[in-house]
């Protein structure tokens, strides 16, 4: 048997046709060396990039360094003086409130029954005197006719005591009978007097009581309750309607107290509800103030219009323009110490003084000071929030 392996020839074949090594590894040079110099391509475009965008950053943090620079020269500068100006101004006082009737009214019987007619419906209007509901006056009617009927008997009685105090007194006179005689049938009558007294005045509480009965109207207006129903059971005092006049609408409100001054019963006012401005006047102004809001509260009268009218219970803006005009002093609105509510820096010699002012704003937005300024005070026009009473202050020319 032959000792030669098998695979020889196949093996040797192979080995010719496979490339040489060194081929190989020169292709791979070549593919890694091309990587390397696209990467590096690659971050020197991303570096230039980076240093552009570094240039422009320190650009700006110089143009900012610079703008910060100057801004303290520009705030270092002193401050304007304004002097204020002297004007008349016509005071209107702001304010919120609710519109309520004139006159409303619960209403119910004073004494019990069952129900047993109602005679209006839900919004109707009704005049003063209008029966609104009754009572079944079955009882009340039998007590009134009772008590007429004691009225009429106590009648005839003092009817019969009179006539027989005169015959009485014609016997005492001729001496037939005694005076003691006359003297009974003289109390006699007084008693009978009395008791017709009596029977009047019962006659008087039944006729009271039957008229009980019936609910009419105080007044004019409109009903805003009523019943569900008759026939059931009323105890005195439950309240079955409202009535309520909206004829004349009243506004109650309040007011600052600062304002109280510059209002006077009689002066105009306007309310302004959905584009409407209704004309009323102050009725009433209180010369107290009412201890938990610190307000002073008012009342006005607005006639209703039937045609479009002012509803109880809305609650409104309105403005109450003042008799008299005032003289104020106007600023710009800059001269407002910001962070404060109300106080301008005023400058005496070389100090600043803080000044507390009571105003209103104009419509142009300048604020017109009523009190806490003199006119010839110089304030500061435009102050900044760090601005202290006593701080000093330099005068430039």
């Amino acid at each position: 048997m032959s000792t030669e392996p098998l695979h020889a020839e196949p093996v040797a074949t192979a080995a010719k046709t496979a490339p040489p090594p060194h081929r190989r590894s020169t292709g791979a040079w070549i593919v890694a060396a091309v990587s390397i110099l696209a990467l590096g391509g690659w971050f020197a475009v991303r570096l230039q990039a980076a240093m552009k965008k570094q240039s422009q950053l320190a650009t700006e943090r110089a143009d900012v360094a610079k703008a910060a620079e100057k801004a303290p020269a520009a705030s270092s500068a002193a401050p304007k003086l304004v002097a204020p100006s002297l004007e008349t101004w016509q005071p209107e006082v702001q304010f919120e409130g609710t519109l309520q009737p004139v006159r409303e009214a619960d209403l119910g019987f004073k004494v019990a029954g069952r129900l047993a007619q109602i005679r209006v419906r839900l919004g109707d209007r009704v005049s003063t005197g209008q029966v609104l509901a009754t009572l079944d006056a079955t009882e009340a009617e039998a007590q009134v006719q009772a008590a007429q009927a004691q009225v009429r008997a106590a009648e005839a009685q003092l009817a019969l005591a009179d006539d027989s105090a005169k015959r009485t007194s014609t016997l005492v006179g001729s001496g037939a009978a005694s005076a003691q005689v006359g003297v009974q049938t003289g109390q006699q009558r007084s008693l009978a007097a009395a008791q017709l007294d009596s029977a009047r005045a019962q006659l008087q509480l039944a006729q009271a009581s039957l008229h009980n009965h019936v609910i009419a109207a105080p007044f004019g207006g409109s009903v805003t309750r009523v019943p569900p129903g008759a026939g059931a059971i009323i105890n005195p005092g439950t309240v079955l309607f409202h009535v309520q006049d909206t004829s004349v609408v009243k506004l109650s409100g309040a007011i600052g107290e600062a304002d109280a001054a510059l209002v006077k019963p009689g002066a105009p006012l306007e309310v302004r509800l959905d584009g409407r401005r209704v004309q009323g006047k102050v009725a009433t102004i209180l010369t107290s103030v009412d201890a938990s809001t610190r307000r002073v509260p008012l009342e006005a009268e607005i006639k209703n219009d039937s045609g479009v009218p002012l509803r109880g219970g809305v609650f409104v803006h309105a403005a109450v323009t003042g008799l008299a005009p005032v003289q104020v002093l106007r600023l710009p609105a800059t001269a407002l110490r910001p962070g404060s509510q109300n106080e301008v820096m005023v400058v005496e010699g070389a100090r600043v003084h803080a000044r507390h002012v009571l105003f209103v704003r104009a419509a142009d937005g300048s604020i017109l000071v009523r009190s806490g300024l003199e006119p010839k005070e110089k304030v500061i026009l435009a102050p900044t929030a760090e601005a202290q009473d006593g701080d000093s202050f330099v005068v430039t020319q």
